[in-house]
């Protein structure tokens, strides 16, 4: 394992498996991606895991937007 990497949570890595962060390619996964955001945003509360993997999905959509934006 690389040297300072944390290990990942159970709790993190199931939030990997119910939906894998890819990158998003057309508007239906923008949707998905959308909702899955959404989700963990409704939570009364929410924990490090929580935030982490809402960061790398907001990567992707700002990812995507930046791609289709248009001019």
């Amino acid at each position: 394992m690389t040297s300072g990497l944390k290990t990942p949570s159970r709790y993190y890595l199931e939030l990997i498996i119910a939906f894998p962060p890819r990158p998003i390619t057309n508007e239906l996964e923008y949707e998905a991606t959308q909702a899955q955001i959404n989700k963990i945003l409704d939570k009364p509360q929410l924990n490090s895991d929580d935030r982490a993997y809402l960061k790398i999905l907001g990567l992707t959509i700002y990812d995507y937007e930046e791609q289709t934006e248009s001019f």
